[in-house]
């Protein structure tokens, strides 16, 4: 009996994440990522077997290996959050799975959803940071609130083009960014 790729189709999407006894890490890059073997194995990669299972996680079948592998790929927050079952993950916080994620999404392959404002991604949003200033809170943000302030706020989209795209009125989207702003930054 084969174990290759035609058997990708054994496994079922699901609805419903597993339960976790942690959230799953932020992904932060390895210093010279582009330089791992993990790197180089995801960008010479041409197996396109494997998908989306849920919203938040993905089957990764890369060439020369015996089965799938689950990914966690999904942005929560203000982060891109990453997890993996394989061994490299396990040892490193890094492998070719993660990484092909990361190097099919940028090229706009792979959609990535937000779990907290239920928003698709095609490319990494302009308000995705993996440096710089990680003190802020956003966790007590509505979902209308976080989507805003990240458009807004972080990724310098105007007030109008935001409601216009979101078919709200500008004013509503003044209220939300208020609100977002004082529970984020304490402004008043």
């Amino acid at each position: 009996m084969s174990t290759g790729p035609a058997q990708a189709a054994d496994w079922e999407p699901s609805d419903a994440l597993d339960e976790r006894l942690t959230d799953p890490e932020r992904l932060a890059f390895p210093e010279d990522y582009t330089h791992t073997e993990s790197w180089q194995r995801a960008i010479t990669e041409r197996n396109e077997h494997g998908g989306p299972i849920n919203e938040a996680e993905r089957m990764v079948w890369l060439e020369d290996s015996d089965k799938p592998k689950r990914v966690l790929f999904a942005l929560i927050e203000d982060d891109l959050h990453a997890e993996c079952g394989c061994a490299s993950w396990q040892y490193r916080d890094w492998c070719a799975h993660v990484a092909w994620c990361w190097w099919k999404w940028v090229r706009g392959h792979i959609i990535v959803h937000h779990m907290d404002t239920g928003r698709d991604y095609r490319h990494p949003p302009a308000w995705l940071q993996f440096s710089g200033d990680r003190d802020r809170d956003v966790s007590g943000l509505t979902p209308a609130e976080l989507d805003a302030y990240l458009t807004c706020d972080l990724a310098g989209v105007g007030v109008t083009e935001y409601a216009d795209a979101t078919d709200r009125v500008k004013g509503t989207v003044g209220n939300l960014l208020s609100r977002a702003r004082v529970k984020v930054e304490g402004e008043r």
